[in-house]
């Protein structure tokens, strides 16, 4: 398989892997009662510290799900995977400013690229332990 098309089905999987989790979470904690309905503000902020709590885990372990299956270069994965969750994000503000406050915009925004360093970091700490090799050398 071509390195191209390795480095963009290890994005997608890391994609599929944080959007799974997260969404997945979303729902039980919506079926739950701890989540309002997607329709309705959220406005405990309770509630939005434990969104951003659990979306960094799923991120980060997204971002090093991407850094483990690249071909190459698992930094520059992850991050490229963090600049695309980042304009996806920046395209669908006009809809989350409605449902939660302003901070909690600014700092999902904010923590975008740091999370996908940090799921980048977690790769080349392992390559560099000697770990284990490249998922598809």
């Amino acid at each position: 398989m071509p390195p191209i098309v390795r480095s963009i089905l290890a994005i997608v999987a890391g994609f599929l892997f944080t959007g799974v989790l997260a969404i997945g979470t979303d729902a039980v904690l919506m079926s739950a009662g701890v989540l309002p309905p997607a329709t309705e503000r959220v406005t405990s902020t309770g509630v939005l510290l434990l969104t951003v709590a659990y979306v960094a885990v799923y991120a980060i372990a997204g971002c090093w799900v991407t850094a483990r299956l690249a071909p190459s270069h698992p930094m520059r994965h992850a991050l490229i995977m963090g600049g695309i969750a980042l304009a996806m994000q920046l395209a669908l503000l006009p809809m989350s400013w409605q449902r939660t406050p302003a901070w909690y915009n600014l700092l999902g925004l904010a923590l975008v690229m740091p999370y996908a360093w940090a799921g980048g970091r977690l790769r080349e700490r392992q390559l560099a332990q000697g770990a284990d090799t490249p998922a598809m050398a």
